[in-house]
């Protein structure tokens, strides 16, 4: 007998409503962090929070929920259990490469209200050191020759932005979710810099009038596994192809500068609305994000896969604590009310979640573009105010070693950056550790001028590179914490 097949989490939807919310970049954070406060939202405003969410470089996602109607569960995992959740707020799942028009029309419409991004640092097309547009992009060359045509989030942006000032709209709010320091700011920039190339008068009204708040978002979201999926098929009497995984603690918090704020519940479902969230950032990207990456290239090549296996061991929790004590903590000014020493505290909590599998591999992609604002601003900073760096140095060394492409037993390692092929040139030119921390240093795109040219952090660097070849990664921890 043939096995009859399960239903689908939901048939598309036919009452379609307008698209009040374009998203870019609809992967696994935004439909387990963004989507779950929108949700909340659209119980309270029940014919609001419509989503139009759009994938600019893959189909698959596209097609898994334009099969569930735009639905899909969302699993919070925590060492207790499963809290399951179904969401419905995307009411359409497109495509953009073939579906530019509708894109274009949507972000034309008199409904839509917001326009929300994650699609990570290097989707902005911004020089890290310089902060500005990077006009030689072949993407960007594109869109400015083709901007009824766009490929980039920041040329459908300016097309859609073009087309309201010509329809006599106002601009919409563009919302960065991603993990960037002044995330607003950065995609202000961008989109005045692009759309400057094009027509400064338009440049000069989405200047005026456009609103671009920064935010902060913080929660932990694993890559989600085929193995989860099927974990979980026999939980359900419906078959979801497209579920998202995530931890317990969640935390929004946005700059309150919106073209119109009423029209979304915000402050009702959780969200914190603040004058401004730079506080809130820098904690979040040096705790979390500085000490996650840390934790991916020291532990990948120590051997762990996951960042639960790499706590897991007493060097790197004693590592971990003490890299916040001595060189994170003394470099923030935290945000009123927020006690670091216990949020810290709720972090290794967070790492020690059995539940969630975050593989070390998936944190450690794209290092180029991340570590200048997780780690090397913080390394910086010590510098100048005659701070401790050893450790976060450690890090840094490691992720020189993984993207070298061979783990310490020789094993290939997918190094997944955009400076990929820059940095097999280095490890392959290089004569010796000095010359390699030198090539490494030559690239503008990471380290800035200061770091360059600073003989205590090229020091360190070289002093790790050589002793963790030499000892291990591990081993070499424990030299640095003194723990032999």
């Amino acid at each position: 007998m043939s096995k009859k097949p399960r239903p689908q989490l939901f048939t598309r939807n036919k009452n379609v409503k307008p698209i009040d919310i374009l998203h870019f970049g609809p992967g696994a954070f935004f439909r387990a962090f963004c989507c779950v406060y929108f949700q909340k939202m659209k119980i309270i405003k029940p014919a609001s929070i419509n989503i139009m969410a759009v994938s600019l470089v893959t189909p698959d996602t596209v097609k898994k929920l334009s099969r569930q109607g735009g639905a899909f569960t969302a699993v919070e995992k925590s060492p207790d259990g499963l809290a399951i959740e179904i969401l419905d707020v995307i009411q359409e799942a497109v495509f953009a490469p073939s579906e530019h028009e509708k894109i274009l029309k949507t972000l034309s419409s008199n409904y839509l209200k917001f326009v929300t991004l994650t699609i990570t640092e290097k989707g902005y097309y911004y020089l890290t050191n310089s902060g500005k547009l990077n006009l030689d992009h072949p993407d960007i060359i594109h869109d400015l020759k083709n901007i009824d045509r766009p490929i980039s989030a920041i040329g459908y942006i300016v097309s859609g932005l073009k087309l309201r000032k010509e329809k006599g709209l106002f601009p919409f709010t563009c919302l960065s979710c991603d993990n960037l320091p002044n995330n607003g700011s950065i995609l202000k920039d961008t989109i005045i810099q692009f759309s400057g190339e094009l027509d400064k008068e338009l440049s000069n009204w989405i200047s005026d009038f456009g609103k671009f708040p920064s935010s902060m978002i913080d929660r932990i979201v694993p890559k989600v596994l085929q193995s989860d999926i099927d974990a979980i098929s026999g939980i359900f009497d419906y078959s979801d192809q497209s579920p998202v995984f995530h931890e317990p603690y969640s935390l929004w918090v946005i700059e309150d500068d919106f073209v119109d704020r009423q029209s979304f519940p915000l402050e009702e479902v959780g969200i914190k609305l603040v004058p401004n969230v730079e506080k809130f950032e820098i904690m979040k990207l040096r705790c979390l994000n500085g000490t996650h990456s840390a934790l991916a290239y020291l532990g990948y090549l120590s051997g762990y896969k996951t960042i639960f296996d790499t706590v897991s061991e007493p060097v790197f929790q004693k590592y971990l604590f003490r890299t916040w004590k001595m060189e994170i903590i003394p470099s923030i000014d935290p945000p009123s009310g927020f006690d670091l020493i216990k949020y810290t505290d709720e972090l290794f909590k967070r790492y020690s979640n059995s539940a969630i599998v975050h593989s070390t591999h998936q944190i450690a992609m794209d290092g180029s573009q991340k570590l200048p604002q997780r780690i090397l601003g913080t390394v910086q900073e010590n510098l100048q105010d005659n701070r401790s760096v050893a450790l976060l140095c450690e890090a840094i060394a490691a992720w020189i070693r993984f993207t070298g492409g061979a783990d310490e037993s020789g094993r290939e390692i997918d190094v997944l950056d955009p400076l990929a092929s820059e940095f097999v040139e280095c490890h392959r030119k290089s004569k010796d550790v000095m010359d390699l921390v030198d090539r490494y240093l030559s690239l503008n795109q990471v380290f800035s001028d200061f770091l360059k040219r600073n003989a205590v952090f090229k020091s360190h660097l070289e002093n790790a590179i050589l002793r963790q070849r030499e000892r291990g990664t591990l081993e070499s921890l424990k030299k640095v914490l003194k723990l032999e």
